[in-house]
């Protein structure tokens, strides 16, 4: 089963991790924002590389 980009956005918008700025204010049609589990995705991430890199 081949996966396609448009699938992949809508799984991310679906799911909160991304949505376009054009769907909230009506402007600026290519501009995306991160959701609230991406940013704590993103969060996750940042901690991990610090442990992972600088503490130990």
């Amino acid at each position: 089963m081949a996966v396609e980009m448009k699938d992949i956005v809508e799984l991310a918008k679906s799911r909160w991790f991304v949505f376009q700025w054009s769907e909230i204010y009506g402007w600026l049609a290519n501009t995306w924002d991160y959701g609230p589990y991406w940013s704590i995705l993103k969060e996750n991430i940042k901690n991990a590389w610090i442990k992972y890199f600088v503490q130990e």
